[in-house]
């Protein structure tokens, strides 16, 4: 065999290769979506490179002949592997089915019989010619040749659309992935359009040193981009499960306001199919709901509203979104109705329920506690007398209560935007405690530059742990000390007393976040901390020692919290989250 070398021949032969190696990796990942038509893009283009380099190292017009075939029979694996490797990359799988394939198949087919059986169907002239100082292929293609042309860079196309519509509409990592993808392709693309269009001297065909790029791109998207590790598919899979299984009513409109999508909800909420609801405009089939749309055109609304069916009226938590193509252009409205119905009504009756048991209990305890006075001034027995003052008591403790819970309700109904200096709001506090209560040493140690603001609910959390540091204190001599600290973006309160410490019962019904029959606490008061300090977002931890009971209250500043990007610890973030029994600590020592 006589063999000659050209400039060209190392580059193929180094796209060859390249191809194959990245195609091994590739093929070590078939598990993820695209891997395998990867593999197979990327392996079918590295023996097509390698027969381009055998075309070129040979001499005779026989061997020459001979590898231009095994070339264009490689060419008919990569179009194919090109447009599958898309379609399970974007999420559009569906379309690879074995009917596709087939259907897909046939001019493959077609072209590689015809080049092992009748070449002359894609060649009619073949012949050899000296250029540039080597022995050139040269060859006049057939009508199959060119339909097999046709063909490719049509399955190319099709693929590089859909590509672009990732690029167009994605972000981040990737559209940095599909973008890559492309330009793998476009690439050798251009250099084979250069070639088969007669562009370039004959013998020189760019499409394998472009097949060289691309295997490097890919190569450094694998590595660098996490292709073959995260991928659109699995994001709009996991989107449409969520669309179609979630309760909330869905509904995409574009930017005529006319139904491009909707979920199974959203069209029982309809009364009409899917099918049915698309194309429908919003004003035809939920006037009330476009009436928001024409007021807030563009916007972001979150609002309640009210709907008339067959069961009724019912009530929805309704959220209007624009959808916004590249340079911030409006596309569309994602609008999303969650219904509040049964909420509404417990939270009206709870309402009612609090105003009443509030308003009503402590105007009876009221009652309760003057005739108790009264009866007192008239009885002469002493052990009627005692049995009459617990009555007192007993009504002044619940009406303690009810308001305890009046003004934390209240608190918590407050919109939070009002802050207060914790150094003055600790020191009020303890002058107050010291007031009331005269025989305990109540000590504070402040930093000299605490710069801490906080929501004012703390004053109420303060007052409750003081009252209880005191009350249940059964030491000759109570002793109670407040310290405040400093921590990155928190401020840690601390009291701590010399008593007995806090009933174990009491904070293992704080740690299920519940009461229930047979597991209660005594009081409010442990209630009325939790709910106030994870009020705006802090955590809370009870220790039990040989000393007394110390209790610490992460406090987030809310000049911070209010920062955008301000990082937070877990479990200090939010406001009004449901109560978690993970947000609170304990290490008590029973």
């Amino acid at each position: 065999m006589q063999l000659q070398y050209t400039p060209y021949t190392a580059p193929v032969f180094l796209s060859a290769v390249v191809g194959l190696g990245v195609g091994a990796f590739a093929l070590k990942h078939r598990e993820r979506p695209g891997a395998t038509p990867l593999a197979v893009f990327l392996v079918g283009a590295s023996f097509w490179s390698f027969a381009e380099g055998m075309n070129l190292a040979t001499v005779l017009l026989e061997s020459k002949f001979f590898w231009t075939r095994v070339e264009t029979v490689f060419s008919c694996v990569i179009p194919l592997a090109w447009l599958t490797l898309v379609l399970e990359y974007t999420g559009n799988e569906e379309w690879v089915t074995p009917r596709t394939i087939a259907l897909l198949l046939i001019e493959p087919v077609v072209v590689v019989g015809a080049t092992a059986l009748r070449p002359a169907l894609l060649w009619t002239e073949v012949s050899t010619v000296e250029t540039a100082g080597f022995v050139a292929f040269e060859s006049v293609t057939g009508p199959l040749f060119q339909l097999h042309v046709i063909y490719s860079y049509l399955l190319v196309l099709i693929g590089g659309a859909l590509l672009l519509r990732v690029i167009l509409f994605a972000e981040g990592v990737y559209r940095t992935q599909a973008t890559a993808l492309l330009i793998a392709m476009f690439i050798p693309l251009v250099g084979n359009a250069l070639y088969v269009f007669d562009y370039l001297p004959t013998g020189i065909d760019p499409t394998t040193v472009g097949f060289l790029v691309s295997g490097i791109i890919v190569a450094g998207t694998i590595l660098r981009g996490q292709l073959l590790e995260v991928v659109p598919v699995a994001r709009h899979l996991a989107r449409d499960e969520i669309l179609e299984n979630m309760e909330d009513r869905v509904i995409v409109l574009d930017d005529n306001q006319r139904i491009a999508d909707i979920n199974p909800a959203a069209a029982e909420l309809l009364d009409r199919s899917e099918a049915a609801a698309i194309g429908e405009r919003i004003e035809t089939v939920l006037p009330a709901l476009a009436a928001l749309l024409d007021d807030e055109t563009g916007m972001h609304v979150q609002t309640e509203l009210s709907l008339e069916g067959d069961e009724g009226v019912r009530y929805y938590n309704v959220r209007i979104s624009p959808l916004h193509r590249a340079r911030g252009a409006v596309a569309g409205t994602l609008i999303s109705l969650r219904d509040v119905t049964d909420k509404r009504q417990q939270r009206q009756r709870l309402e009612v329920l609090n105003r009443l048991l509030r308003h009503n209990l402590r105007n009876e305890m009221n009652v309760v506690a003057g005739n108790a006075e009264l009866v007192e001034r008239q009885l002469a027995d002493p052990d009627l007398r005692d049995r009459l003052d617990l009555i007192a008591e007993t009504a002044t403790r619940i009406t303690d209560q009810s308001d305890k819970v009046g003004q934390v309700a209240r608190t918590l109904d407050e919109d939070g935007t009002v802050t207060v200096d914790l150094g003055e709001a600790v020191r009020t506090e303890v002058r107050d405690a010291r007031d009331r209560y005269p025989a305990a040493e109540i000590t504070v140690d402040l930093p000299a530059d605490l710069d801490a603001e906080v929501d004012p609910a703390i004053a109420i959390a303060l007052d409750e742990l003081l009252a209880n540091a005191v009350q249940h204190n059964d030491a000759d001599h109570p002793t109670v000390t407040v310290r405040v600290r400093e921590d990155d973006d928190f401020t840690v309160l601390k009291v701590a007393d010399n008593g007995p410490g806090i009933d174990p019962h009491e904070l293992a019904v704080l740690e299920e976040g519940e009461e229930t029959a047979l597991k209660h606490g005594s009081g409010v008061g442990l209630w009325v901390v939790y709910w106030t300090v994870e009020q705006f977002g802090g955590r809370l931890e009870f220790e039990n020692d040989d000393d007394g009971c110390t209790v610490r209250a992460w406090l987030p500043d809310t000049d911070e919290a209010d920062e955008p990007g301000t990082a937070h610890s877990d479990g200090f973030v939010g406001i009004r989250q449901a109560l978690d029994s993970s947000e609170i600590e304990f290490s008590a020592d029973d």
